[in-house]
């Protein structure tokens, strides 16, 4: 029974460090076909850095050295599992909670689709002054444009070090827009006349 569990919990460290690396592969990926990007920060939880990954790639250390150190388990391979796990799901969670400002439009999350807006479907914008930064919500369509559906809305969150930069990237990019469009006078009495 014991060897049992070794095989299977053996087993299960593999499939998560092939996992991860995919995830991170997949997250390397997404970050190198950003084309012409102007702008972008870190936005996790933790300083900038994402949480979860950053706490468990910590503790996985702490543990390996605190194992070599004191003279504990030779189970060398599994920490070092456990290590390349946490530096994958690190690289993973690092790159895909970064936010991307492209010419193209703004990149939330590389690897969610459904949070990368492109400027022509930005239809208003709202600031909201917050410590350290000013949080901006977007309202965009669909990309079939139907009014069926509805408005989206994207929040970023951006901080003071980076808040003149993009306010000068979405100037250029939707304010112009913004500015030239009117609001058409409408002769009620021509519409209902029969």
């Amino acid at each position: 029974m014991k060897e049992i569990l070794s095989i299977f919990f053996q087993a299960v460290i593999v499939s998560f460090t092939i996992a991860s690396t995919m995830m991170a592969g997949y997250s390397v990926l997404n970050k190198f076909r950003l084309r012409k990007v102007r702008l972008s920060w870190r936005a996790g939880k933790l300083f900038g850095y994402p949480l979860f990954a950053t706490v468990f790639l910590i503790l996985i250390a702490a543990l390996g050295a605190f194992n070599y150190f004191t003279g504990g388990s030779s189970r060398y391979m599994v920490f070092g599992g456990y290590i390349w796990i946490g530096l994958m799901w690190f690289i993973a969670s690092y790159l895909a909670s970064k936010h991307y400002i492209t010419d193209y439009g703004i990149v939330k999350n590389i690897n969610e689709p459904s949070q990368t807006i492109p400027w022509f479907q930005i239809l208003d914008q709202v600031e909201r002054e917050e410590k350290g930064g000013v949080e901006f919500t977007f309202s965009y369509s669909d990309m079939d444009k139907s009014l069926v559906r509805g408005f989206n809305q994207l929040k970023l969150f951006v901080p003071d070090s980076k808040r003149k930069d993009f306010e000068k990237i979405v100037s250029l990019k939707l304010k112009n827009r913004f500015e030239g469009s009117e609001i058409p006078d409408i002769d009620l009495k021509q519409i209902h006349k029969d």
